[in-house]
């Protein structure tokens, strides 16, 4: 069996990622270099768009400082929560119009660089975030974008995706054009991130990782940027959530090179984790890690040579057999602290039907590489209740198929 995968190299493939990707501790001081080189700015108005933490714990201080002795006026615009609303993006695009600013910068997590994005692009066009749903090619471009990421998972800095809650529904707008032409991987400002938000975050870019790799729409690229994120998050996360500064920035990085390869898109974990949501709120990437092993499960039925390599990536190594590479995933969450079945994440008994059948439904996944039908995703589903990784793998096993 082959060591190495790559997808075909021959067939159609798209892959988008920053111009520049500026890193390193301290990394955001270079910020009015950036700007200067990158989009040929020498002074006028930025409007930065920040979390809430982000300025009250001081992370945004290098930043603002930098750009105020770089002869910038900065327009500082928080408060957006953890589910940025159109009608709050819609403000700061508007304070962003009025102040004539000629580049956004984001700089926090996954929400506020999602926001950034469709400020971006308002602030070049017409009309107010709900104008913008679904893939959108704005005709007057995004204008000058820069994204700053605080957390270890989103990789929201790399990605053509943004997310925002539209009449009480979170809904997606997809441009090519978010993917800014810099971003900055700074590891000071993941430095004092609490565990459970690095356990969160992490999983959350690992399952990004791992479900790119997966897509039937993967590409040479994101395969190998995916590859790399998987070998820098598994052995890294755990001591990451205990504060070792050193895996804190690898993490970081594996977020990042994740995000890069999402451009390629998730699978049906994705859209179980959302499901999941809907039953009981939680943290994105709690629900992404509690459904991460049970998507491998799912698509167990892959090319052997992507199912081996894939195992090797999460095992470092240990083993070609994707049963144990989930089992590996569960057990890494449940050192990690979070839910690794429906029970632990109190999810209502006998709410599986409902859970396959919204899977299928609202979130269907073109590119996932095994159909989802809602009669193996329930039995996926019930399989998740009390954690039997044995009885989820059966839910599409086949006699002349099965990678072990």
């Amino acid at each position: 069996m082959s060591k190495r995968w790559v997808p075909d190299l021959a067939a159609p493939s798209e892959f988008l990622a920053p111009t520049a990707v500026i890193g390193g501790r301290g990394a955001t001081k270079q910020i009015v270099k950036v700007l200067r080189t990158q989009f040929g700015l020498d002074g006028g108005t930025v409007l930065v768009a920040a979390d809430d933490a982000v300025v009250n714990f001081g992370l945004a201080e290098n930043l603002l400082l930098a750009l105020e002795g770089g002869g910038f006026q900065v327009v500082l615009r928080t408060g957006f929560g953890s589910e940025p609303t159109a009608e709050i993006v819609d403000e700061a695009a508007q304070e962003a119009r009025n102040a004539k600013a000629g580049a956004i910068i984001g700089i926090g997590g996954g929400s506020v660089l999602d926001s950034s994005k469709i400020i971006s692009l308002l602030l070049r066009n017409e009309g107010g975030s709900a104008d913008w749903l679904g893939a959108v090619d704005p005709p007057h471009g995004v204008a000058p974008l820069v994204l700053i990421p605080t957390t270890c998972g989103t990789g929201a800095e790399a990605t053509r995706i943004a997310m925002v809650t539209v009449d009480g529904a979170k809904r997606a707008s997809s441009c090519a054009r978010y993917v800014p032409q810099a971003a900055i991987i700074d590891p000071d400002l993941v430095a004092s991130l609490p565990r459970g938000v690095v356990a969160s975050t992490g999983m959350d870019a690992l399952a990004h990782a791992i479900e790119s790799l997966m897509a039937t729409s993967a590409s040479p690229l994101s395969a190998h940027h995916a590859m790399g994120a998987i070998q820098l998050l598994m052995p890294n996360l755990e001591k990451a959530a205990g504060g070792d500064q050193d895996a804190l920035a690898r993490c970081l990085w594996g977020s990042h090179l994740a995000g890069q390869a999402l451009n390629a898109g998730v699978v049906m974990g994705h859209s179980l984790a959302y499901c999941l949501s809907y039953e009981h709120p939680m943290p994105h990437g709690t629900s992404c890690a509690l459904a991460l092993p049970y998507c491998i499960a799912y698509n167990q039925n892959l090319d052997p040579d992507l199912a081996s390599a894939l195992a090797r990536a999460i095992t470092g190594g240990r083993s070609e057999d994707l049963h144990t590479a989930a089992q590996e995933i569960l057990d890494l969450s449940k050192r990690l602290g979070l839910p690794t079945t429906l029970g632990e994440a109190s999810i209502a008994e006998h709410a599986e039907a409902s859970i396959a059948q919204r899977c299928v439904r609202e979130y269907p996944r073109p590119t996932n590489p095994e159909p989802l039908e809602e009669e193996s995703l329930e039995r996926l589903v019930t399989a998740m209740r009390t954690g039997d990784l044995a009885a989820a793998f059966q839910a599409t096993a086949r006699t002349t198929a099965v990678n072990r």
